[in-house]
């Protein structure tokens, strides 16, 4: 039984393993990893890029360098 975390909203769950890993396999940003077999599991979280639109404030407040 694997102990997870959804990042988003901060709910715990605890799921069977096969379910936990194809939910962190699905969605990685979003699930972390508590426990694993009631045992502390550090999960280690990829950090996104941001992605410069440019549609939004960010862009028209950032001065570009050419």
């Amino acid at each position: 039984m694997y102990k997870i975390e959804f990042i988003p909203t901060g709910h715990t769950f605890v799921l069977p393993d096969n379910i936990a890993k194809e939910l962190k396999e699905k969605f990685p940003s979003d699930y972390k990893i508590l426990e694993k077999n009631g045992k502390k599991f550090r999960d280690r979280i990829k950090k996104q890029e941001m992605v410069q639109d440019d549609k939004s404030i960010l862009s028209k407040v950032l001065d570009e360098e050419d």
